[in-house]
């Protein structure tokens, strides 16, 4: 049961109209704080170097699944890059998938035979993992 004060108050405010939905292609579009931009960047390239200086040497030949995961980080390494240096949404979520594709190709190595899984792994794989946190940390922040 209301009182009559806020009967009133219903009764004499304007209706509350719902907001419209943002759409997917503006909500990608919207720019990004640029020191964001840098610290993904600049995380990315720390946390990618680390990684790949703890893989040790092998003869065994790259399987397949390797090289179409390893094309498939760079190309989106390259568009995190032009999103962030366009200070765009969009770069945010390619950083997560980034770190999605690198967090595979750390699972793939060992399993595919590439490398014998050990110590190195578990760096490489912290690795990975912190990039898709940064990635996904930085785009609910954005």
């Amino acid at each position: 049961m209301l009182t009559a004060d806020e009967q009133l108050q219903r009764e004499t405010s304007p209706p509350v109209e719902a907001a419209e939905p943002v759409s997917t292609r503006a909500w990608l579009g919207e720019r990004i704080d640029g020191a964001s931009g840098v610290l993904v960047a600049a995380s990315f390239f720390v946390l990618f170097s680390i990684g790949a200086a703890l893989e040790p040497r092998t003869s065994a030949p790259v399987p397949v699944i390797g090289v179409v995961l390893s094309v498939a980080f760079f190309t989106v390494l390259g568009l995190m890059t032009a999103g962030l240096l366009a200070r765009r949404r969009w770069g945010l979520v390619a950083a997560v998938g980034a770190g999605v594709l690198l967090t595979a190709m750390s699972v793939a190595c060992p399993t595919a035979g590439h490398h014998a899984f050990g110590l190195w792994w578990v760096g490489q794989m912290a690795c990975a993992l912190t990039m898709v946190a940064i990635g996904a940390v930085a785009l609910l922040r954005a």
